[in-house]
């Protein structure tokens, strides 16, 4: 499983704990196996970002404080086991409904951001008419935030928050995961409408989120 060492050290770039060794071995093991136990899709670049949500929930029953003050130096063998079997039995449950994200060609990605343009062409036309403008395609920007679930484009501890919701709805993850995507672009429909293709890209790649807490 070479994509998964290769993308294990890529994991939360801003949160520190989780380049410490011993959780990324952890990492490592839960990404393999279930990469091993789902063949038609095997592991794929960006699961490694779903398991940390589960991680530092699980976690936090063993490390007090907050998570940029947390070490590993209490966990030991019979912690990280426990914490593994439930992190990975929470992963699967995340990811059943949504496997064909990740099997050849993606088609659950496709199909997910075909709703989000679908949606917000009905209540906010004006950005769909700008982006078709500047010749920038859904799927150009909104590819990553389906892939990883909008992790990477919120701040670590609203990303919990925003997970907590996930498994809240159930069978209705897929619907308000399009939701959520069309409301961040609702959001900053007057900072999209003013920017031109490279601003607009780099925009779009990088929200401004870095403040944002629980509330937003």
């Amino acid at each position: 499983m070479l994509q998964v060492s290769v993308d294990v050290p890529r994991t939360a770039p801003n949160v520190a704990f989780f380049h410490e060794p011993v959780i990324q071995k952890s990492l490592e093991r839960m990404l393999y196996i279930w990469g091993i136990r789902h063949p038609a899709s095997g592991y794929v670049q960006g699961m490694n970002d779903l398991v940390t949500p589960f991680l530092a929930v699980f976690l936090s029953e063993a490390l007090p404080g907050q998570l940029d003050s947390w070490t590993p130096h209490s966990l030991t063998e019979a912690i990280m086991l426990d914490v593994e079997a439930d992190c990975y039995w929470c992963l699967s449950k995340l990811l059943e409904g949504i496997q064909d994200h990740y099997t050849y060609a993606q088609p659950g990605i496709q199909r997910t951001v075909f709703r989000v343009k679908e949606l917000i062409s009905k209540n906010n036309v004006a950005i769909v008419d700008h982006l078709d403008r500047e010749g920038i395609d859904f799927l150009q920007f909104s590819f990553r935030w389906v892939n990883c679930i909008l992790i990477r484009e919120v701040p670590f501890g609203a990303a919990i928050r925003l997970w907590d919701t996930y498994l809240a709805e159930g069978s209705r993850f897929s619907d308000f995961l399009v939701y959520v995507c069309a409301a961040f672009l609702a959001c900053w429909q007057k900072d999209i409408l003013g920017l031109e293709f490279q601003e607009l890209m780099m925009f779009l790649q990088k929200l401004p989120t870095q403040d944002w807490q629980e509330l937003q």
